[in-house]
């Protein structure tokens, strides 16, 4: 019997790349932790058939498109596992047990965002 996990893991991370999402973004949509799309995409762990239906959604395919693996070798061949997606940056840094920042993104797109830093007495 095949174990298809890591080829279903490696579908999922493809599309998600493909699209440019970070596994946060990915993770949002489909309303499951960070943490499950990472497992889901190392082979780690599965997914329920909700969870499965609302990733062909978010990823804009059908079920059986999740479980066409004929893309997953050259994939891995032209070094998709070692790609990632943009990281988006954190909107709330706590440095130190006192300084909390906070990270507010401007509207315009060259301009850094604005960092705002709070001292807790």
């Amino acid at each position: 019997m095949e174990n298809v996990q890591p080829n279903f893991g490696i579908r999922i991370r493809k599309l998600r790349l493909d699209r440019g999402l970070s596994q946060r973004k990915l993770a949002e949509m489909v309303g499951i932790s960070e943490e499950q799309i990472s497992n889901i995409e190392r082979g780690k762990s599965w997914t329920g058939e909700l969870s499965f239906g609302l990733i062909a959604d978010a990823l804009g395919v059908t079920q059986n498109a999740l479980t066409d693996y004929s893309e997953n070798e050259s994939f891995i061949k032209a070094g998709g596992l070692s790609r990632r997606a943009p990281r988006e940056s954190a909107t709330l840094i706590v440095r130190r047990k006192r300084e909390v920042f906070v990270q507010l993104p401007r509207n315009r797109r060259k301009e850094s965002p604005h960092r705002l830093k709070v001292r807790l007495e």
